[in-house]
């Protein structure tokens, strides 16, 4: 099989790229799926910038009508949320004018063309509202937390008191306003639902709404396979715009004093996971939209922490920051953990662990030196 992979210098691209035919790889599947460990030898072509411009549909068409590729996977992107916020042509070039210039080359060559969105299209707000008396709790299992009844963000303020959730069902914690005044900052209820493959999006950003546009278009490709996660972390090259973990790990080298977000809710997930998930998925012949989790979650500020615990960094101190005072010009949902419903229902596809069994495991792969 001959698998192009555009965007092969990127944190998922490269891993998918690296390692498509690593033993490795095939032997994390087979303990996983269950079976013999299968040898991978398939033809891996990998595609990036500046040899390769994703937004030229004729320079497109033409290179991958020349490889005849059974597989197109696209991991290529631009994840900077606030930079795009103020680029919207940029955003839509490299998301959505980008994937219809592959829709046009997979519809000539027959390819499978693999798609990957984010949890970002799923926009909930910090402030959590407490469902009225007669509405039971239904609005907060249907995902309505931060938008107004025309599907508009609510401003993003302090709740009066009859919003602040039970601490059971909110974390709060305290910081002063420009006033000196003590503002609790509301999040997410940790226990809220997931977003599933059957929910509504409803993007807020630039960044999230080509991103789910980019979806759109993909979908419309004879064979497509269309694949959500909600944080990648993993190995970084020089083409990469970084991620939680390896900020993080850079982070520890210079202080033992840092702040991490603590009112995002994410669920962090290893690259190499999703490529064991997205070959398994090809093996078996899948198409349609998919979310790739593990059914965990957690913070910036919980990642940093099971870091520490686990280099066994015992003098560091880790501060929770709002995303408030973190200052993102660009709305970023609070909330961007998945579920699998759809993919939970299929055979013979790779499970993902939980977030924290997957970054043990990276852990030990890069101090093994990955390669």
């Amino acid at each position: 099989m001959k698998i192009v992979v555009v965007g092969a210098m990127g944190t998922l691209g490269s891993a998918i790229a690296n390692y498509w035919n690593d033993p490795r790889v095939e032997r994390r599947i087979a303990a996983n799926v269950g079976g013999p460990v299968v040898e991978s030898n398939d033809v891996v072509i990998p595609l990036n910038l500046p040899d390769f411009d994703l937004c030229s549909r004729l320079f497109v068409v033409e290179t991958l009508s020349d490889f005849k590729p059974d597989v197109v996977v696209n991991a290529a992107g631009v994840n900077l949320i606030d930079w795009l916020e103020t680029r919207a042509n940029t955003a839509r070039n490299v998301h959505a004018n980008a994937v219809a210039n592959l829709k046009e080359a997979v519809r000539r060559t027959g390819s499978l063309l693999v798609q990957f969105g984010c949890g970002e299209i799923f926009y909930r707000d910090r402030l959590t509202r407490l469902p009225e008396p007669n509405e039971g709790a239904k609005s907060l299992q249907n995902g309505e937390n931060g938008q107004n009844s025309e599907g508009g963000n609510v401003e993003n303020r302090t709740a009066p008191s009859s919003l602040i959730l039970p601490n059971s069902a909110a974390s709060q914690e305290v910081v002063f306003d420009e006033w000196g005044n003590a503002r609790p900052i509301l999040t997410i209820a940790p226990e809220a639902p997931a977003f599933s493959e059957l929910d509504k999006p409803n993007p807020a950003s630039v960044y999230a709404k080509t991103k789910l546009e980019s979806e759109r278009i993909a979908a419309e490709a004879p064979k497509s396979l269309i694949l959500r996660t909600s944080s990648i972390f993993g190995e970084t090259t020089e083409y990469s715009s970084g991620n939680l973990v390896e900020s993080l790990l850079k982070a520890f080298k210079r202080t033992r004093r840092l702040s991490a977000l603590n009112d995002k809710i994410v669920e962090p997930t290893w690259a190499v996971d999703v490529l064991c998930a997205l070959k398994t998925l090809v093996r078996t012949g899948a198409t349609g939209l998919y979310h790739l989790s593990g059914g965990s979650r957690g913070t910036a500020r919980d990642v940093a922490e099971f870091i520490a615990e686990r280099r066994g960094l015992t003098n560091v101190q880790i501060a929770g920051i709002s995303s408030k005072e973190y200052g993102f010009s660009a709305p970023q949902s609070a909330f961007t953990a998945l579920r699998s419903v759809k993919y939970g229902e299929l055979d013979g596809v790779y499970r993902l662990p939980d977030w924290r069994s997957a970054l043990a495991d990276y852990l030990d792969w890069r101090e093994s030196g990955g390669k």
